[in-house]
């Protein structure tokens, strides 16, 4: 959807406002002209043929706003449509694995059918409108020549007079025309714009009042009594949770799959806001804190990998634009990634693909770690960040982990006990609280139902 604003929406806009200018106010002026060249002629007439105005501006903006609302079906399914191209291509491989082609076929077919009728009816809409402008002012017209005629008959005007009349009539009619379409097109980007605007002027509560520049981390996170809930979710996922973390810990946080896990960094890293209670960074909570302040504080490799459609050394710089290519390959042998970095066609000059799709998972897995490496935070989130390694890679990773011990607060989440072996803090996620447990007992329970 937010591409279809960005494309569709603003195009719309371009056009309705190049259409406005170029044939829209040369045609009002060519209009008025005329317009008061034939009332200087003729006030009778004239003022007959002023009282066909409102009746054609009455008909003008009525189908204006249904031409304005067919705008917004149409883009509204411009936008689904926008939506759906973006889940097949991301999707594609899920489609073919499961034979899928058909049924996305029918979906997308269904898509373009409905935004087929949207666009008929602001057709049928746009063809109405001359039309009936047109019926309206043969009638007006015929009217006006009637009565013209007897004012010849009666020697009150002269066929010169009426001739002059007639002309500036008919020559008003072009421009006339071309405001009405002018006018259809306009609504038609107004309803584009409402869209945008809409988007732009949009001020999430998450956002506001965070004037507070957070200074490199020092001392301790604390949660004070959160819960959270997602929005299309009755269930709260954490309730009531406390628990505090030191600067220097090397956490572990284990629980079943949906417990909340993933939650506890995307709240920390500021991206879901607490339904309730606080999070304090060194005892400042962090929604009084900009977005800019907080995240450099933090390192974040999720399990869900990405990357640009650009270089290795890009890539691996976007968490540090200061960073030089000695820095960048410092980081890649920290994150085990430099051996088949110089193993591609052009090294780390090598344009991986879109989401790095020239890349293994292992290796794009690396390519996040380094990047978060380069950045050197304070504290580092591994949400899973291994779980796209084999074993061998991520002994590597492993060993990278470690090094961090001391130096940095390290948070790592994972199903993986190799990885959490050597924590000194272990946190179980679980029926919505966050319990502290002992390290070795939980790695040893971890094949257990009840963790998975």
């Amino acid at each position: 959807m937010l591409m279809s604003h960005f494309l569709n929406d603003v195009q719309m806009v371009q056009q309705a406002a190049t259409s406005a200018i170029k044939d829209g106010i040369r045609s009002f002026f060519e209009a008025l002209c005329l317009v008061s060249f034939a009332i200087y002629q003729n006030q009778t007439l004239g003022i007959l043929m002023i009282i066909i105005g409102p009746i054609m501006a009455i008909t003008i903006r009525n189908l204006g706003r249904a031409r304005k609302s067919a705008s917004i079906s149409i883009q509204t399914q411009l936008g689904m449509i926008s939506s759906l191209l973006q889940e097949v291509f991301v999707g594609i491989r899920e489609i073919k694995a499961f034979n899928a082609e058909k049924t996305e076929e029918k979906r997308f077919r269904n898509r373009l059918q409905h935004c087929f009728d949207a666009i008929m009816i602001s057709a049928n809409i746009e063809c109405a409108l001359p039309a009936m402008i047109e019926a309206i002012a043969i009638l007006g017209c015929s009217v006006i020549f009637y009565v013209a005629a007897h004012q010849v008959l009666d020697g009150v005007i002269t066929a010169g007079q009426l001739t002059s009349f007639i002309a500036a009539v008919l020559l008003a009619y072009v421009p006339l025309k071309k405001i009405v379409n002018v006018y259809s097109d306009v609504q038609y980007g107004l309803a584009a714009a409402e869209r945008i605007f809409a988007l732009t002027d949009s001020v999430f509560p998450a956002t506001q009042n965070r004037t507070f520049e957070l200074p490199p981390f020092r001392d301790h996170i604390r949660f004070d009594h959160v819960s959270f809930a997602y929005e299309d979710q009755q269930s709260e996922v954490i309730h009531d949770a406390s628990l505090t973390i030191n600067k220097g810990d090397f956490v572990g946080i284990i629980g079943p799959s949906g417990a909340g896990k993933s939650t506890l960094c995307d709240l920390l890293l500021g991206f879901s806001i607490p339904l309730s209670g606080h999070i304090y960074m060194d005892g400042t909570p962090i929604t009084k804190a900009s977005f800019v302040s907080l995240r450099n504080n933090i390192g974040y490799v999720g399990q869900r990998t990405f990357l640009f459609n650009d270089t290795v050394a890009n890539n691996v710089s976007y968490s540090n634009k200061t960073a030089t290519r000695e820095d960048v390959i410092s980081a890649c042998k920290a994150a085990h990634a430099d051996e088949f970095i110089r193993q591609l066609p052009q090294g780390y000059d090598t344009t991986v693909g879109e989401n790095g799709g020239q890349l293994s998972g292992g290796q794009k897995q690396r390519l996040t770690i380094a990047r978060a490496l380069l950045k050197n935070p304070e504290i580092f989130i591994f949400d899973e960040a291994t779980s796209s390694l084999d074993d061998e890679s991520e002994s590597m990773i492993r060993q990278t982990i470690e090094t961090l011990r001391g130096q940095k607060t390290v948070i790592i989440v994972s199903h993986r006990p190799s990885i959490l072996q050597n924590v000194d803090r272990m946190l179980l996620v679980n029926n919505k609280q966050i319990t502290e447990v002992n390290a070795l007992e939980a790695l040893r329970a971890f094949n257990s139902p009840f963790i998975s």
